[in-house]
């Protein structure tokens, strides 16, 4: 075939299509095709060569692009077509990128466990394999984003997850992928019933962070609706785990090449830091108190009300410390945290935040006498500690009537209580709580 013949079926190819000279040289020419669904435009113009005979090849080439550019040899130069997103086509930002994200994730995963049964490279990004592969990703985001509009970045994240979970899971059997699935639906909708009874986790995140499910083929989650106790729930989700019926998986950008997977949250885990119980700490003025936990004095778990002062809402704990992630324990898990261990819980905070309001003399005193108890202040002290806090804010009365509280409850605790109590709040703080669901994650 003469090289007038390919150029004028490449004209042919590319009519109707914008494009836009980005060099033409004696060797090269680079031809950008800009499209809102370039794994379309890749499809369209690849049909059109083919038809008309014209030798090329779709094939990565990295100094360009993440996506394939088709390849187009003539005697003695080549001319390359590279597929650039255009208007109509950027991926959002925020929450719509990570639903593009891990939907695409899924999608690649499908294509590598569906349609290769290997793992896949950058030549693998094609059309006719996302379109065989789309059965096996169940997803709440539009196909043609998926292939059309994911960066280039979270393309080579999407197939280094994919391998790395080919590399786990290859041949333990048949899979979908889930990601906002009615499958998934049912999961959340499980663990919110139960949540709404036992108020161990302020978020369906630090019960289970996965983005999204491996699925077996012919799995029935009848049995995982049926659980009535977060206990049985999780008991219930390792099992399906250690079948290789049900994984959750919790994504991270993939920056090399290689996907890392970790197990997160199995019964035999060690779990990354012992968290022992050090004392506590609070004063009469401030509205916020502490507890110590290990050995560094900047160790510790602030606890007061983070909301504002119309709206006595928002008292919870927060870990401090260099070698501690950041991370926060609300009311209510605070509350499963000293039930499990058998310990008095504390009050709600809607009764906290109306005795505050009403601003008793007896609720004021009762305040001064805690501080005597905790030995901030002397009993005969205590006059004037209830007069101090009668003329303070509704917001100080509601956060340090819960901090006194619970300081309490932990000084007057056996040292092993005070030990898993902090060790919990840790863990829950750090999405790693011995009573959240087993999941692997993926980075």
């Amino acid at each position: 075939m003469s090289d007038s013949e390919i150029l004028l079926a490449v004209n042919s190819a590319l009519t109707g299509v914008q494009t836009k000279v980005v060099k033409a040289g004696p060797k090269v020419d680079k031809i950008r095709i800009i499209s809102a669904q370039r794994a379309e435009a890749q499809d369209q113009i690849s049909k059109i060569l083919k038809t008309r005979r014209v030798p090329f090849v779709n094939e990565i080439d990295k100094n360009e692009s993440s996506f394939p550019i088709t390849k187009i040899t003539l005697s003695s130069s080549i001319i390359k077509l590279i597929y650039k997103k255009g208007a109509g086509g950027g991926s959002g930002a925020g929450a719509a990128l990570t639903k593009l994200a891990e939907s695409s994730q899924a999608l690649y995963a499908s294509v590598v466990f569906n349609v290769l049964r290997r793992e896949m490279t950058n030549k693998d990004v094609t059309k006719d394999n996302f379109v065989r592969a789309a059965a096996g990703a169940i997803t709440d985001e539009k196909f043609d984003l998926m292939i059309n509009s994911l960066p280039d970045d979270w393309i080579n994240s999407s197939i280094a997850g994919a391998n790395a979970l080919y590399r786990m899971y290859g041949g333990k059997g048949q899979f979908t992928f889930h990601r906002g699935s009615p499958l998934v639906n049912a999961i959340e909708k499980t663990f919110t019933a139960i949540n709404r009874e036992e108020s161990a986790f302020g978020n369906l995140n630090k019960w289970s962070p996965a983005d999204i499910y491996i699925v077996g083929k012919g799995f029935n989650p009848g049995e995982l609706t049926q659980e009535r106790t977060l206990k049985g729930l999780n008991e219930k989700m390792f099992e399906y785990v250690q079948s290789n019926q049900l994984i959750g998986v919790s994504l991270k950008k993939i920056n090399g090449q290689i996907g890392r997977i970790s197990q997160k949250n199995f019964p035999s885990d060690k779990k990354s830091i012992t968290a022992s119980f050090r004392g506590t700490t609070t004063n009469t003025e401030a509205m916020d108190g502490y507890i110590q936990w290990g050995t560094a004095t900047t160790e510790k778990i602030q606890f007061r009300s983070f909301g504002g002062e119309a709206s006595l809402t928002g008292w919870q704990g927060e870990i401090k410390g260099a070698s501690a992630n950041q991370g926060k324990v609300s009311l209510g898990p605070i509350n499963f945290i000293l039930k499990r261990h058998g310990l008095p819980q504390l009050p709600k905070s809607s009764e906290s935040a109306a005795l505050a309001m009403a601003n008793s003399d007896k609720h004021a005193a009762n305040i001064a006498s805690m501080m005597a108890q905790y030995g901030i202040i002397s009993p005969a002290d205590v006059q004037g500690a209830t007069t101090l806090v009668k003329n303070n804010s509704n917001k100080y009365r509601y956060s340090k009537y819960l901090v006194l509280t619970l300081l309490l409850t932990m000084k007057n605790a056996p040292k092993k209580i005070q030990d898993q109590v902090v060790q919990d709040l840790y863990l829950y703080a750090s999405s790693q709580a011995s009573y959240s669901a087993p999941y692997i994650k993926l980075e």
